[in-house]
């Protein structure tokens, strides 16, 4: 007897709507992209019976005639696609045809559609997958579909859903994915009787950001874009201060579909890796535009994914889209905060050059060990700073209104915490976030350029490291070099080191090099000797800081302020943590109830 045999269709149809249906948001996914793929210009989707196993959705859309009713139960008929050159080329939601047959073989359908020409309608009931009737019926022009009784058929998969409360989340979730993409379409979403979300047609992404979310947080979004060749980006992110413990609140989306793409999540975290921290998430709604051959959209059976072309050249896109928008209006948006001239004006932002020391600067010290404070040349570091505060004033606007350099220090607190004063306010800058900051990004922009300025030891030096440290290190000996270690492996368990960056020459480099060597060991592996380099520059620019509880002068106060002002980035340090916090007066006021 023969082993191989074709599949009963009843069977294949069960299969493939396992791979399309999931539960009750893969049926309005499917549904509602079906009607906005039929020019709907309203959509409403009602949720009823036991975890929302009974869905409605209604369009004004195109419709069908009777002989496209029948027709959309077939398996693979679709009026999207006609050719092989249409394949490689998607423009709508839906093209496999497989949506409506999949639905039919494990639930009742009940379908009703008219065209605006025809004076009549028709309705079409299936359970199943068996046509149970066909009939003329008074309907709207466009189309409804009840789903009724989702999975009756097959009880192993039935028990798989979640109470009623998750189901109907993963529905809104859907719906809200599809109503940011078509601001232009009036969305309705009921659950039960009663009105849960009603999201009328909108003018803009961003009305239909203050319909979707609070008006205060769609208010505070940064506006993203980006519009070079092969990729066109715009878009809302939010500042780093509003974040998630995770992505459910990004939204992505590729010529006007929406997915989950872990390419573009990471090219978006990428901007965010030093202004939030591990493990969270910023919010926001990008829309990627490009030519429909760059993109396949035909590489998962529920659409959720894609794949690019060129991948390298979308990612850099992405994250340049971010970066410039958090370098351009977040660093407004802090200003105004931290500012107190109402009249201030946004700020161009001048480029991170204005650190209080040079990297590139030759020491005479030439053996490792000579403690010393990183800002402790109070007066040069004045000198340096006014001298790149004048460059830079050059190309600003004059009327930006004070900013760090600008604040009135009052004094130290426990010497971890810089008290300034404004006219509304107080606040409070912590000295190793901030010093971490300035350090981290003049050793980004230095090793962008080549190694790090490093000095060469009169007499070599020599490290032990774990087995475990000497492994790792076998992978990245190489990295260190870009940040001025010379190292030579000496045996199983020891390194020569010929040279250390000259930056860290008043701390002790040996010291800095074990604590490097073993956070990044503490690690793990790493996708990219990219990210590792990131994570070693990171921690170099942490423990080149000065400290919590070191105390300082009011010079060397003063000194570390004006370094922020040329930083690219000054609300966070590079791991995330915030950089400053203010206090207005009438917070004040209101804890000593003087309001």
């Amino acid at each position: 007897m023969a082993k191989i045999r074709v599949m009963a269709e009843n069977l294949a149809n069960k299969i493939a709507a396992g791979e399309v249906v999931e539960r009750p948001a893969s049926v309005v996914k499917e549904l509602v992209e079906n009607a906005i793929d039929a020019q709907a210009k309203k959509i409403i989707v009602e949720i009823e019976g036991p975890v929302c196993r009974n869905i409605r959705v209604i369009d004004n859309g195109t419709g069908m005639e009777e002989d496209d009713v029948l027709l959309a139960l077939e398996r693979h008929a679709t009026s999207k696609i006609c050719t092989e050159e249409d394949l490689v080329a998607i423009k709508t939601l839906g093209f496999r045809g497989e949506a409506l047959p999949s639905l039919a073989a494990v639930s009742r359908v009940e379908l009703q559609s008219r065209t605006r020409e025809s004076t009549a309608g028709t309705c079409l009931r299936v359970a199943a997958g068996v046509v149970k009737e066909v009939r003329q019926c008074g309907c709207p022009p466009g189309t409804q579909l009840w789903i009724r009784d989702l999975f009756f058929n097959q009880p192993a998969r039935r028990k798989f859903l979640r109470r009623e409360r998750t189901e109907f989340a993963h529905v809104l979730d859907t719906v809200t994915r599809l109503a940011l993409a078509r601001a232009d379409i009036h969305f309705s979403l009921r659950h039960g009787n009663r009105q849960g979300h009603d999201w009328p047609a909108a003018t803009s992404l961003q009305q239909r950001l203050e319909q979707v979310f609070p008006k205060g947080l769609a208010q505070s979004w940064l506006s993203c874009s980006h519009n070079e060749t092969p990729v066109n980006i715009s878009g809302y992110l939010s500042p780093p201060e509003v974040r998630r413990p995770n992505s459910r609140m990004l939204f992505l989306y590729v010529n006007g579909r929406p997915i989950r793409d872990r390419l573009l999540s990471v090219a978006l975290m990428e901007a965010y890796r030093t202004l939030i921290p591990k493990g969270q998430f910023p919010m926001g709604v990008l829309f990627l535009e490009l030519s429909a051959e760059l993109v396949d959209v035909n590489v998962h059976p529920a659409k959720a994914e894609v794949r690019f072309h060129n991948p390298g050249a979308v990612f850099k896109a992405v994250t340049s889209a971010a970066e410039n928008a958090l370098v351009g209006m977040e660093r407004r948006r802090w200003q105004r905060r931290l500012g107190t001239d109402t009249r201030l004006q946004p700020a161009v932002v001048p480029t991170p050059q204005r650190l209080g020391f040079s990297l590139g600067e030759k020491q005479q010290i030439a053996e490792p060990g000579t403690p010393g404070f990183m800002i402790k040349d109070s007066v040069r570091y004045e000198m340096l700073a006014e001298e790149e505060t004048t460059k830079v004033a050059e190309e600003e606007p004059k009327d930006i209104g004070p900013f760090f350099g600008e604040l009135t220090v009052i004094g130290q607190l426990h010497n971890t915490y810089i008290l300034c004063e404004t006219p509304d306010g107080l606040i409070l800058i912590d000295q190793h976030a901030a010093h971490e900051r300035a350090h981290y990004e003049a050793l980004r922009r230095e090793s962008t350029k080549g190694p790090l300025a490093s000095q060469i030891l009169m007499a070599p030096a020599t490290v032990e490291v774990t087995a475990e440290e000497a492994v790792w290190l076998e992978e990245t000996l190489s990295l260190f070099q870009q940040l001025g270690f010379s190292l030579d492996p000496f045996g199983d368990h020891t390194l020569v080191v010929r040279s250390v960056p000259a930056v860290a020459l008043r701390q002790e480099p040996l010291v800095l090099l074990r604590e490097i060597v073993a956070t990044g060991c503490s690690r793990g592996s790493y996708p990219t000797s990219g990210e590792v380099l990131e994570d070693l520059l990171q921690s170099m620019a942490c423990r080149l800081a000065i400290k919590a509880g070191q105390r300082l002068t009011n010079e060397e106060m003063v000194a570390l302020l004006r370094q922020l002002d040329g930083l690219q980035q000054c609300a966070t340090c590079p791991h995330g943590r915030p950089l400053w916090w203010k206090l207005t007066k009438a917070e004040l006021e209101r804890i000593f109830n003087r309001s």
